[in-house]
């Protein structure tokens, strides 16, 4: 309950690789939720849940994204998750994985 940036990038960074090594995925279907951050509506009706900051979603965002394609594994994302009723809070962190893809292209 209310595991943030740094406990959660830890396991990432624990886990993800490994993964990626031993299966050698073809493609990577990402869904890059927002409801795992902290200040998400999520929280008032789950159990369980995350607390990223933005600065925790962008720092997913690229490792999952950079880890994938430095292997040569193409990504497909997509925005998934979110429950705040802030609208342009809400946009702000699903703008965040599109910023990141672009950075990686170099298309920023």
């Amino acid at each position: 309950n209310g595991t943030g940036d740094e406990e959660y990038l830890r396991l990432l960074r624990e886990h993800l690789p490994p993964l990626l090594d031993e299966h050698r995925p073809d493609l990577v279907l990402y869904d890059a939720g927002v409801d795992c951050h902290g200040a998400d509506a999520v929280r008032t009706f789950c159990r369980g849940h995350l607390s990223l900051t933005d600065a925790g979603l962008r720092k997913r965002d690229f490792f999952v994204m950079d880890e994938c394609l430095s292997r040569g594994v193409p990504v497909a994302t997509v925005i998934g998750g979110g429950y705040s009723t802030d609208m342009d809070e809400l946009a702000s962190r699903h703008a965040i994985h599109a910023e990141v893809a672009a950075a990686l292209a170099n298309c920023s």
